[in-house]
């Protein structure tokens, strides 16, 4: 009789793990949703208990500061696994960021300041359309290793 274990359901438990660890855009996919779900509630958040006392648009800055610093941490830590300079790279982290958020503001004022619209549905289809362009910049820019001497080759 064949004692050998059958290694199928625990090849399959191990799926997760494997993918988790080999695929950075599978990490930043579900870390993104996260940083979206975090920085979408405190926008809701500030903005129920503060609109009518502060102007939205620094509603919209706090909320962008705490979110875009989770989003920092998550992403530093589980998507990309760096040890790079922490100041250095929060720095390049907030240009990606800021270009997203000076968007954000001005079609945040468009739609809901002068248009009128829904400020809950407005940014949460603000923030859809403006999560697409961070994946790039964070790859490119936020993340990336200063060159060594061995790829001038």
């Amino acid at each position: 009789m064949d004692r050998t274990p059958h290694r199928g359901p625990a090849r399959l438990a191990a799926l997760p793990s494997v993918l988790w660890h080999s695929s950075r855009p599978l990490r930043f996919l579900l870390v993104g949703c996260w940083n979206f779900v975090f920085g979408y509630l405190c926008f809701a958040a500030f903005y129920r208990l503060l609109s009518g006392r502060w102007p939205d648009w620094l509603i919209l800055c706090a909320a962008s500061v705490v979110g875009i610093t989770n989003a920092f941490i998550c992403h530093r830590r589980f998507t990309y696994r760096s040890d790079g300079p922490v100041l250095r790279e929060y720095l390049k982290f907030y240009v990606v960021y800021g270009v997203q958020s000076l968007l954000n503001l001005l079609l945040f004022d468009l739609f809901v300041t002068r248009l009128g619209y829904n400020a809950y549905i407005c940014q949460l289809a603000i923030a859809l359309s403006l999560t697409f362009v961070s994946y790039w910049g964070h790859q490119f820019f936020s993340f990336r290793s200063s060159p060594s001497k061995d790829d001038n080759v």
